[in-house]
């Protein structure tokens, strides 16, 4: 089992050196997928590991255009039933420290862990949720940001940076398929700094316009940097990229980038087991007799999915960047 002990490499540096009175700050990433009003809360059925949505479709006008002969009764209609589910499986992690590292060390490693093991369980949430919408979403909801401002069905090769009119155009899209906005009236959108650098330096007329130039008494939200054509974006490098030609496989690097623009309702997350987090102190099981390490840890059961039975109420818009 992997600890961290007086024997580990820097660790006797760190102790005979104390340059430092406080450990150096992670570089992180931003988690936006897994943000409150990004999604709809979903609840699990005690007893059970899965949630479902139930869909009752609209009505269509096929029988009730006829003209109605008199006396004589429409004919009846039924509704039609479907539903959608997911299930919830189970996450966790550790972090052990031994005795003697705490005793020696400059810092407290136990805040330390405490504070790192939080951050890895919220990038965790982030990062399923990030592959699970990307990695099923629907092939008619893709499209391509291609040359000369056009922005065509999945499957081009040729991609184009993101930019002021092809944002125009995926609102357009999802206005056409009757996708509300969210209750602020704009529509969500998540890209990477690579593509926010793009849309922001577009200096045709259909360009950007940055939030501090709007007025309005709407907080910002979250990671937001501005607000353009109905949309408000949010930015984080943890947002999808791609690794093939399609936005089903993630790649830390690479040109392909995928820009997540979302109605409400769009894709839900929920719990059976809350995340919880634990510390163990020395000698606090038979595993540790002589109280020589402390464990801190967290666990979760918890799944999400795209609610798009009715439709999809999301549009993915691959792009390149010039960056």
């Amino acid at each position: 089992m992997a600890q961290t002990e007086i024997s580990q490499a820097g660790f006797s540096s760190l102790v005979t050196q104390l340059v430092v009175a406080q450990a150096e700050e992670e570089l992180r990433a931003r988690a936006v997928h897994a943000m409150p009003g990004m999604y709809v809360p979903g609840r699990f059925v005690k007893g059970t590991n899965t949630i479902r949505f139930a869909r009752y479709a609209d009505l269509g006008l096929g029988s009730v255009t006829a003209v109605l002969s008199e006396g004589t009764a429409p004919t009846d209609q039924a509704l039609t039933i479907s539903s959608e589910f997911y299930t919830a499986a189970q996450y966790g992690g550790t972090v052990a420290i031994t005795d003697l590292a705490n005793l020696d060390s400059p810092h407290d490693l136990i805040s330390v862990a405490a504070e790192r093991i939080a951050y890895q369980a919220t990038r965790l949430m982030d990062t399923l949720v990030r592959n699970g919408i990307h990695t099923n979403v629907e092939t008619a909801a893709i499209f391509t940001a291609t040359a000369s401002q056009t922005v065509s069905a999945n499957g081009a090769t040729a991609l184009s940076p993101l930019s002021g009119w092809q944002v125009k155009r995926m609102v357009a899209s999802l206005k056409a398929a009757n996708v509300p906005t969210f209750p602020d009236g704009f529509y969500r959108c998540i890209i990477h700094p690579n593509q926010e650098f793009d849309l922001l330096t577009d200096t045709t007329t259909n360009g950007w316009l940055e939030l501090n130039k709007y007025v309005s008494d709407l907080p910002a939200l979250t990671n937001e940097i501005g607000r353009f054509a109905g949309v408000r974006f949010i930015t984080s490098s943890d947002a999808h990229r791609a690794a093939t030609t399609a936005p089903t496989t993630y790649a830390a690097s690479g040109a392909n980038y995928n820009a997540l623009f979302l109605g409400p309702d769009a894709y839900t997350i929920g719990d059976s087991q809350t995340l919880q987090s634990y510390f163990v102190a020395p000698g606090g099981d038979h595993s540790d007799p002589i109280a020589q390490k402390a464990l801190l840890g967290f666990k979760m059961r918890w799944g999400s999915m795209l609610i798009d039975e009715a439709g999809a109420r999301y549009r993915v818009l691959r792009t390149t960047s010039t960056i």
